[in-house]
């Protein structure tokens, strides 16, 4: 293998390796048996599909159409497919994507992207998604299973909770925390490496992380979570 494919390869692995949070394995095998979802899932890493591509400029024109095409994309998935898990990932990238084109310069925002699996048999009660830091309300981007009127995301369902801050200044550092509280979990989400990321796992469950990448620069960070049973964790 040529020196300058050996080097590619070699950045692409330690990549992922700085992409991954605590779950120790992502592989085609850790998707084989995840309760709730309809089929098993082919392998795939949450963040290998975080390579910046250009958006077409008539999808950049209004944030709101642009969270609402989102929106109707994710709504129309299912794990009753393979490629479920990949479709998710592509989705949360474009919109995170799609962001830091919209905004840049001196109207730059930073954004956060917080995505959740439910892998168990049970609904989970999404209590409440908010900002503890940013400028936007948190807006929430879900498939079927979830029912708006009862706040609840149904087995093998998910959920894509995306905010956004206000352009940094002097005065306003610009900053995003996502703070959500369900019945399985408690987590706080911050759009840098630097500030501690906090998830609280509630008695009968764990939850963990499949994916945490955070720009170099500072400006999003994109988050994956997987939640199972304590007596059926398919992935540690």
């Amino acid at each position: 293998m040529p020196s300058s494919e050996l080097a590619e390869l070699y950045a692409i692995l330690s990549t992922q390796m700085q992409k991954m949070g605590n779950m120790n394995s992502t592989g085609a095998t850790s998707y084989a048996n995840i309760q709730g979802m309809r089929s098993p899932q082919a392998g795939h890493i949450f963040g290998s599909k975080n390579k910046d591509f250009k958006v077409q400029t008539s999808d950049l024109e209004d944030e709101v159409k642009l969270l609402e095409k989102c929106y109707s994309r994710v709504a129309a998935l299912s794990s009753s497919t393979s490629d479920f898990f990949l479709r998710l990932d592509q989705e949360a990238w474009l919109l995170v994507n799609s962001w830091s084109q919209m905004f840049t310069g001196l109207s730059s925002r930073r954004c956060v992207s917080v995505g959740m699996l439910n892998g168990t048999l049970e609904t989970i009660q999404i209590k409440s998604a908010k900002l503890a830091e940013g400028g936007s309300p948190c807006y929430s981007i879900p498939t079927s299973e979830y029912e708006k009127h009862q706040g609840t995301l149904g087995p093998g369902g998910a959920i894509i909770i995306f905010g956004w801050g206000v352009p940094p200044s002097l005065l306003q550092p610009g900053r995003v925390v996502i703070n959500i509280e369900t019945n399985a979990f408690a987590c706080s989400m911050p759009d840098r490496k630097e500030q501690l990321t906090s998830i609280q796992s509630l008695p009968g469950y764990h939850v963990g992380f499949l994916e945490k990448s955070y720009d170099e620069s500072g400006w999003w960070a994109k988050y994956w979570i997987l939640i199972q049973h304590d007596q059926y964790t398919q992935v540690n």
